[in-house]
């Protein structure tokens, strides 16, 4: 046990420090002391989560799928999946993942909006369009504005993208999919922080 939280508390504190690639090898030492769920699943995300940082995305993806494989039914690890297949460009996959997420907690919008920029991603203008106008009334219920104005401005891109070549959109759908990756690591992730109490 001495062991265990040792490495987590290395681990948690590299990471508050932005020495993101020296944790890596903390999360690994945690997770190899086989923790309870909570905190498997909060390691492994963290783990995805600074392979991707560093450039690691080939283990960004495989670390949130092997999880995925053991947590199918828990809305962080499939938005996680989510986020790791949408920045690897795998956008069928980061459609299911997202999708899947946005099942499990209907009224928390930014899964919605990540299924939205991968059906984009996917080439699937029209439905990403109609998924991102559901979620834009969610956000106006909800009185998000920021998100909602968001929502708003990327429907409008879209539709402005759609005489181009997919290529030309690479770029805002790169910077969009990263706005959600990082606003989930900064705002929606600690909620689960706060629950393990880390």
């Amino acid at each position: 046990m001495a062991a265990a939280d040792s490495a987590l508390k290395e681990a948690l504190e590299l990471d508050r420090q932005d020495f993101i690639a020296e944790s890596i090898p903390f999360w690994q030492q945690f997770l190899q002391t086989r923790p309870e769920q909570k905190l498997h699943i909060y390691a492994q995300i963290k783990m995805s989560i600074a392979y991707a940082k560093t450039g690691n995305f080939g283990d960004a993806v495989q670390s949130a799928k092997a999880l995925a494989e053991t947590y199918s039914g828990h809305y962080d690890v499939q938005f996680n999946l989510g986020n790791m297949l949408s920045a690897t460009q795998q956008f069928d996959g980061a459609v299911k993942a997202y999708r899947k997420a946005t099942t499990m907690r209907p009224d928390e919008g930014l899964a919605h909006v990540g299924y939205g920029l991968s059906l984009f991603g996917d080439q699937k203008p029209d439905e990403a369009v109609s998924a991102l106008r559901k979620v834009r009334k969610l956000f106006k219920v909800q009185k998000n504005i920021s998100w909602y104005q968001h929502v708003r401005i990327m429907i409008g891109q879209i539709k402005g993208f759609a005489r181009f070549p997919p290529d030309f959109s690479r770029l805002w759908l790169a910077n969009n999919l990263k706005k959600v990756r990082e606003f989930y690591e900064s705002s929606v992730f600690k909620v689960y922080e706060k629950q393990l109490s880390l």
